[in-house]
């Protein structure tokens, strides 16, 4: 595979993963998803899950073997953090009897949780080095 095609699905995972922020924090802060925001997720999820595997080292064939095991790891720690807080939202928000807060706020803060956190994850791993 070509570098100019390894840079265009980072690029595109890059992009999809702002966007899929920019709509998020749109989700919390007006408490909709109505228009053409629905749309916008949609294609930042689409860009974002098109070079994802590439951004962390996970396509076939594997060139190294650390990346591919950061990548991993990265993935691992970013989705056990969405699950921890899907079950804070519902705990403390769904049943919490206080402050409700609608299913838009909730998506949006799962969308900003999940692009962040495996960006994040994958950024620190790589500068720690090797995972075990």
């Amino acid at each position: 595979m070509s570098v100019s095609m390894i840079k265009a699905r980072t690029i595109s995972m890059v992009l999809g993963g702002g966007l899929l922020v920019a709509c998020g924090i749109l989700m919390v802060l007006e408490d909709t998803i109505d228009g053409i925001l629905w749309l916008e997720v949609l294609l930042g999820l689409g860009l974002f899950g098109g070079g994802l595997f590439e951004y962390l080292g996970l396509r076939q064939p594997l060139k190294d073997e650390r990346v591919a095991r950061i990548g991993t790891r990265a993935a691992t720690y970013s989705w056990y953090s969405i699950l921890v807080m899907v079950g804070f939202l519902g705990m403390v928000y769904g049943m919490g009897g206080g402050h409700k807060i609608s299913m838009s706020q909730a998506t949006g803060v799962v969308l900003i949780t999940m692009v962040v956190s495996i960006m994040l994850f994958n950024w620190y791993l790589g500068r720690k080095g090797d995972v075990e």
